[in-house]
């Protein structure tokens, strides 16, 4: 079993990946499981002669994952299935797996060719052949190796993930450790991080009375709502401090809701042990 602290989310990985690969015998294409945060849950084999060919040149993995992540991030924010075209020129597909209105994973189907060219095309195989320094002849007989998916055979694929989707749950492969309220409730904290939020906002937004939260946060997250915000947003600085060196500790400490700068210096100092700066510079140097 694979459990995702970030998101209580527990995955049957050896029976996912047994299903994926059922999966991919049947249809010949290929297809990843991807948590919220875009990890690798399961996947089947990637069987194509043309990736594997441009696999061979060392930038390739980081081209496919620089892709992975752009419409990853696009299907999280319109929760809806995307159809693309991969950097190698061939098209994919991503799922998003949503429960409860909360995003909690990815499936991504591909790499195949789609009838009407709209999202592979040979005539991208020059460019892609520049960027790899590969063979364009070469190249393009592997392309045409590439299965051709109609339009009909894409209709049918999406309705066979879907099931795939409602058996994960129904057959617990996929389950919460924690209420789905819950995980709500940390999202919509993590989203509002930078505004003046507590807990007469929280039970405000989710209908709930103080006790309530109370309780919530005591048995769902073994503290208080005050102490959950605050523990967030010193995370967020944290990664700020490392990600975003253009910003000066100022700018970071209102981003994260301490509109009080001396305040957020003693806070990060006590909890962390360093300040902010040192924190970075040590960040830096490693």
């Amino acid at each position: 079993m694979h459990y995702n602290k970030a998101m209580e989310c527990i995955f049957d990985k050896e029976k996912l990946k047994q299903i994926l690969s059922d999966f991919y015998n049947s249809t010949g294409v290929s297809v990843t499981l991807y948590n919220a945060y875009n990890e690798d849950i399961a996947h089947s084999l990637i069987n194509s002669p043309y990736c594997r060919y441009i696999r061979r040149c060392g930038d390739c993995t980081e081209y496919c994952s620089q892709s992975d992540l752009i419409h990853m991030k696009e299907v999280s924010l319109h929760r809806q299935t995307s159809r693309y075209a991969c950097h190698a020129g061939l098209m994919e597909m991503i799922f998003p797996i949503i429960y409860d209105d909360v995003l909690i994973a990815y499936i991504q189907i591909g790499q195949f060719r789609d009838a009407e060219q709209r999202y592979s095309a040979a005539d991208k195989l020059s460019e892609i052949a520049k960027r790899y320094g590969l063979p364009l002849k070469q190249l393009r007989t592997h392309y045409e190796e590439v299965p051709i998916v109609s339009e009909e055979k894409l209709n049918s694929l999406c309705h066979i993930v879907d099931i795939l989707v409602k058996s994960f749950w129904q057959d617990g492969l996929i389950t919460y450790h924690r209420s789905m309220l819950s995980v709500k409730i940390e999202r919509y904290i993590e989203d509002h991080l930078s505004e003046n939020i507590g807990l007469n906002e929280i039970c405000n937004e989710f209908y709930l009375s103080k006790n309530a939260a109370y309780r919530l946060f005591r048995n769902e997250f073994h503290t208080t709502v005050n102490d959950f915000i605050i523990k967030k947003r010193l995370k967020q600085s944290q990664e700020l401090l490392q990600s975003q060196p253009a910003l000066n500790v100022t700018q970071i400490s209102s981003l994260c809701g301490f509109p009080d700068y001396n305040y957020f210096i003693r806070l990060f100092k006590k909890q962390v042990g360093k300040t902010p700066l040192q924190y970075r510079k040590l960040h830096l140097h490693n």
